[in-house]
């Protein structure tokens, strides 16, 4: 579009959205968006804007920007109409009024579709300017997070916990939710245990339930922590067991690392003294060991049971085919946090938002990639680990079959090597090498990929039953 074929009428409104662009630019100061007018700019005017750019910013106001443009769409399309009025408003319009009318016509038409892509890139340069944030912001977080933990150690700031020295903390899968642990754990606690349940409401918001075991056995559900403590048996001699909600299903285990570590340190549990037991159930088992790695003084055992450690193919599926995942088995596999993985590999994308969550990391990391970096980069911490109590249960099924041969038919319960969802090479941990002490062995519920033992694992009796050892055997 030749710049001076134009009409006055398009060329004065030209210079106004020029001026009003630069004005824009200037107060964003950002490379990326400069780029994205340009672009526009150079095919409009056959020009780039003269905006210097002194620093590069990460984020702006994209919807004041796009208003502004809708702004400019409103006076090319008042123009035109104008223009479209004084031509009907004519007894005798001349040719050159009807080329007039025809030119401003095209301009608007042409400048409004030029502008409208302008948007697009706009919306372009904010996702990605997203993406490139949450790639940052979990480090900042966490790096936040220790400076709190330090400031209340060094203050000696006490959260209403911190007499607790035995803690366990349990961890669900994806897909879920605590409610499995909250039952098992309420048949494993022992006399004067307190169970708190963290979960979310319908507002999405952190809600806290307490369960307290007095020491003749009756037990208590109260709303607030308050009404525990007005208990007349009440005390902090035993153990604090936290049944926790991730903030979303299907997030990656480094946002469930950063927001429980941020939830412990808020109850005063991320002190010199109080040692937390770490109970995870499928993902949860991932989650809990991430959380292990990134403050390993404050954990001393992990216990999980169908945790994938390797990589998961029925993960992996999802996280490939994500359509047929969501509609055929009701999975929500875009669900996730406001985390994004620095690896690539670790992520996935929908709708222009790179995410990265529990299924991504299943179908790209085995855990001891990062195991294998951790002891490379900060062997001190991988020797920490070493030194947890770490123990890796796998759930297991039988099924009736029948062998035939030329000799003998023979039916009953044969042992099935997984329980439908996790292999039991990946639930042992195998891959994680010498950081593994136990590996038990329980048969669970269930009847194939249709009703997954895997499911029924957290709820198993065995199970439980090593809920109640694992917190005994570690208890100061």
């Amino acid at each position: 579009m030749a710049y001076y074929n134009r009409e006055k009428e398009i060329t004065n409104i030209l210079k106004t959205h020029e001026r009003n662009a630069n004005r824009l630019l200037q107060k964003a100061q950002s490379s990326r968006l400069l780029e994205a007018f340009n672009t526009i700019w150079v095919s409009i005017e056959n020009k780039e804007l003269p905006v210097p750019i002194s620093s590069n910013v990460m984020t702006f106001n994209a919807d004041d920007i796009k208003s502004e443009i809708d702004e400019w769409i409103k006076n090319l399309k008042e123009c035109q109409e104008n223009a479209q009025r004084k031509f009907e408003s004519m007894e005798d319009p001349s040719p050159d009024d009807l080329s007039k009318r025809n030119n401003i016509t095209s301009d608007v038409v042409v400048l409004t579709s030029q502008y409208e892509n302008l948007k697009n890139s706009i919306d372009q340069v904010e996702q990605d300017f997203n993406n490139s944030v949450r790639t940052h912001r979990a480090p900042m977080r966490e790096a936040l997070t220790d400076i709190s933990i330090l400031y209340n150690s060094v203050n000696h700031v006490k959260g209403d916990f911190s007499d607790y020295k035995n803690v366990s903390v349990y961890v669900h899968g994806i897909e879920d939710s605590g409610n499995g642990f909250y039952k098992s754990v309420k048949k494993a606690a022992q006399k004067g245990d307190l169970i708190v349940r963290i979960s979310k409401n319908e507002k999405d918001e952190y809600v806290y339930e307490y369960y307290y075991i007095d020491k003749y056995g009756k037990r208590y559900t109260k709303g607030t922590y308050e009404e525990i403590k007005d208990l007349e048996y009440f005390n902090t001699n035993g153990r604090l067991h936290i049944v926790y909600d991730t903030n979303e299903p299907n997030e990656h285990r480094q946002a469930t690392s950063d927001d429980l570590a941020e939830k412990l340190n808020e109850m005063g549990l991320m002190n010199e003294e109080t040692k937390v037991d770490m109970f995870g159930h499928s993902y949860g088992g991932r989650r809990s060991l991430q959380f292990a790695m990134d403050y390993p003084d404050h954990v001393r055992s992990i216990t999980t049971i169908g945790t994938p450690y390797d990589t998961n193919i029925l993960g992996s599926q999802a996280n490939k085919h994500r359509w047929l995942a969501d509609k055929a088995a009701g999975r929500d596999t875009t669900n996730t946090s406001d985390y994004l993985d620095f690896n690539e590999e670790n992520r996935n994308n929908d709708d222009g938002k790179d995410y990265s969550n529990a299924y991504t990391d299943m179908d790209n990391e085995a855990m001891n990639e990062d195991i294998n970096h951790l002891k490379s980069a900060n062997s001190e911490i991988y020797q920490k680990l070493q030194k947890m109590d770490i123990t890796a249960a796998a759930g297991y099924r039988t099924e009736e079959t029948v062998s035939f041969s030329p000799y003998y038919t023979a039916s009953g319960k044969h042992k099935i090597s997984s329980d439908d969802i996790v292999s039991v090479e990946s639930q042992y941990g195998d891959i994680l090498g010498d950081l593994i002490d136990e590996k038990p062995e329980f048969e669970v519920e269930g009847s194939g990929i249709t009703d997954p033992g895997h499911i029924y694992e957290v709820e198993d009796s065995e199970f439980v039953d090593l809920i109640q050892e694992v917190n005994k055997k570690e208890a100061e």
